[in-house]
């Protein structure tokens, strides 16, 4: 073990609001800590035409695109009080030169991930290649963070080391608060965020609302290339829809306080985490969501809502219908919601979390207990 770590670089694909809010808590927890994001790409064009934007690193330092002399700088520099996290190991030219830097210079690594897809024969190919490819990975990381409710899974079917996982998330800042918007009586309001593509189960979503034994209205706010299917099938099923199209990620608290439940029914474990169920519990909004969505994990506490299976339209609707049931939609369990939620998913409880792993990393203190056991589940 080398000694105390003061230093951490996060290697990532590209820059990310979802990180950034957690790199600024970490810094902001402990003021000594140099931390650096060094990262492939700036944010991919297609999340900006999502709305996606970060403002200027506070207390910590990006570097984009680096060269191979950058990155060797990088892992040489304080080499025995640096752990360096890598988010992937695989395909990114920045992470797999790091990686080999890394690996070169016996520094010091941990891997932050979320599962690769599963499903079907790809997903046993997948595996295979993890299996056959990842050893050294297996022997030498320090810790893995595995990313939502299938990440631990993953990493235990490649052949790691149970006591090396510990479940992540993407920890983000609590949205722009809005008051809770008035509604009509007896009308119900479900929200949808998100890419507009069939993985993210958008259909069921609709044959739910469509079900549904009272007035509903249903707004999607989002892009992509399902946009005219979804409009057509909206008319098709008579549902009441409000089609926003993308918001900037500032204006993501108005879409939380205009809605009571927010839907995510993906039909795929690709869904490694879905940061707008960290966004909408944080905001009181109760959330449906299948089994595949890696945050699943945390609507085991029924505060939170509800978890169902993919591809069953009929299971939405009656998680909907019991929240109502359950009174889960008033102001009163809203707040209790928020508070609760900013106790294990914003960016400050992250911060929080991932300093208890360094200090367990480095013999100090006890494995800390998952994050998402103080949501009562």
């Amino acid at each position: 073990m080398y000694g105390s770590i003061s230093r951490i670089v996060f290697w990532e694909p590209s820059i990310s609001p979802h990180k950034a809010d957690l790199f600024a808590a970490l810094v902001a927890l402990n003021p000594k800590l140099n931390l650096i994001c060094c990262a492939d790409s700036d944010i991919l064009s297609d999340r900006q035409a999502m709305g996606w934007n970060i403002n200027v690193p506070i207390g910590y330092r990006n570097f984009i695109s680096p060269n191979r002399e950058l990155i060797n700088e990088l892992v040489a520099d304080s080499i025995k009080t640096t752990l360096h996290i890598f988010s992937g190991i695989r395909w990114v030219p920045t992470i797999v030169n790091g990686l080999a830097a890394v690996h070169a210079a016996n520094a010091q690594y941990a891997i932050m991930s979320e599962p690769r897809v599963l499903e079907g024969w790809r997903g046993k190919i997948r595996l295979l290649h993890s299996l056959f490819s990842e050893g050294y990975h297996r022997r030498h990381a320090a810790f893995i963070l595995a990313i939502g409710c299938n990440g631990g899974r993953w990493f235990r079917l490649a052949g790691y080391n149970e006591e090396k996982i510990l479940p992540f998330a993407y920890f983000v800042s609590p949205p722009k608060q809005t008051l809770y918007a008035s509604k009509s009586v007896g009308s119900l309001r479900v929200g949808y965020l998100g890419r507009l593509v069939k993985m993210k189960g958008i259909f069921d979503l609709l044959k739910a609302v469509s079900i549904l034994p009272h007035q509903v209205s249903l707004e999607i706010v989002g892009s992509g290339p399902e946009e005219v299917n979804i409009r057509n099938e909206c008319l098709r099923l008579g549902i009441n829809l409000i089609f926003t199209g993308v918001l900037p990620i500032k204006d993501i608290g108005n879409f939380f306080g205009r809605i009571d439940v927010l839907v995510l029914a993906s039909t795929s474990s690709d869904d490694g985490w879905g940061v707008v169920v960290s966004e909408a519990i944080m905001s009181g909004v109760p959330v449906v969501a299948t089994q595949m969505v890696g945050a699943s994990l945390v609507l085991k506490n029924s505060l939170f809502g509800r978890v169902v299976p993919p591809c069953k339209p009929i299971f939405i609707a009656d998680a909907i219908n019991d929240l109502k049931k359950s009174g889960e939609y008033s102001i009163e369990r809203r707040q209790l919601r928020l508070d609760a939620a900013a106790e294990i998913v914003s960016a400050n409880a992250g911060a929080k979390y991932f300093l208890r792993i360094i200090s367990w990393y480095e013999g100090r203190s006890p494995k800390p207990i998952n994050f998402f056991k103080n949501s009562g589940e």
